[in-house]
């Protein structure tokens, strides 16, 4: 098979790295900056145990592309870009499979209304993207993933693609019941925007990420909707909690944290905490911490404000929470 990766950031350009390092067909569509410095000087893949420079074919959209039966696609991007993403794509090609490597749960939605086969994935992997040409894989092994068919169920192509991601170097698993696992990724992804609006240290976070994890639980709940924890997938699944055979640390934090550092104009929070407050209004609920949170990244985005605006005192006062640092 062929991997096309679309939306080559971070997660997407450490994927196809390690991919085409390892001897699979890849190729990236990713933005002009980018996929400019990657046919001019190759993709640099900084990892734990060593730099890659690999010159991995790649272009800036579908339609350049000649589709071949075998091809599957990677969906990488964020959730505000996904529309648009799987529009351009249906326009050159009618019928392909789409496997949603994003965070939120709203991807695979959009997909199944463009492509019949589409597969979600909880993804779990330490990407940073902050400069064109070059992204650095945070730990060995990068990262896991778990696998399996939108809205349910299990195949033969999420089992060979299970298999091509781990001699990449993941850990994957394939489940029937995907989405409670992207939905508890989901509740870990609200401490985003926290770290994103103030820079704060993880320990220094926690306060206020514990209430707004506590206010998304609460909608979950009261929703019905399932959801595994991570908590929940590391003691179901030992392998990830084996030590790393290296890990790098960075300044950088999330994603999100990324896209403001980047100028982005734009954030992944309104498919974040905005799934929570989007859940809440339909059972005729608020969900005032996280929609704070929405508000406030979206307008440092929409300004091209770096992170860390506000520090955790100001964040905590904002939000209404006492005891902020």
């Amino acid at each position: 098979m062929r991997y096309i990766i679309y939306g080559a950031g971070g997660i997407g350009s450490i994927m196809g790295g390690h991919m085409f390092r390892t001897g699979h067909d890849v190729i990236l569509i990713g933005r002009t900056g980018h996929i400019n410095a990657i046919n001019n000087n190759g993709l640099c893949l900084i990892t734990p145990t060593g730099t890659h420079v690999l010159q991995i074919p790649s272009v800036t959209a579908p339609e350049q592309i000649e589709f071949r039966p075998d091809d599957v696609v990677f969906l990488c991007m964020k959730g505000q870009d996904t529309e648009a993403a799987l529009q351009n794509l249906k326009a050159v090609i009618a019928d392909i499979p789409v496997f949603c490597f994003q965070n939120g749960v709203r991807n695979e939605e959009i997909a199944a209304e463009y492509f019949a086969r589409v597969y979600g994935v909880m993804v779990r992997v330490g990407a940073v993207y902050l400069t064109d040409g070059e992204v650095v894989a945070r730990r060995d092994p990068p990262g896991w993933y778990i696998i399996g068919r939108y809205q349910e169920g299990t195949d033969e192509l999420a089992e060979t693609v299970a298999d091509d991601l781990r001699t990449a170097g993941y850990y994957i698993r394939t489940v029937a019941d995907v989405m409670p696992y992207k939905w508890g990724k989901l509740m870990a992804n609200t401490g985003n925007a926290v770290g994103a609006i103030t820079s704060g240290s993880w320990q220094d976070m926690m306060p206020v990420f514990r209430a707004v994890s506590a206010e998304a639980a609460e909608v979950v709940e009261k929703a019905g909707i399932k959801w595994i924890s991570q908590e929940q997938v590391a003691k179901d699944w030992p392998e990830i909690t084996e030590p790393l055979r290296g890990q790098l640390n960075t300044e950088a934090q999330s994603s999100t944290w990324q896209s403001l550092a980047r100028h982005q104009g734009t954030v992944e929070t309104d498919f974040l905490n905005g799934e929570i407050v989007r859940v809440a209004k339909q059972l005729g609920l608020k969900a005032p911490l996280n929609e704070k949170l929405v508000e406030i990244s979206r307008e440092m985005a929409a300004n091209h404000e770096p992170p860390g605006k506000y520090t955790l005192a100001q964040l905590s006062e904002m939000l209404g929470l006492e005891g902020g640092n």
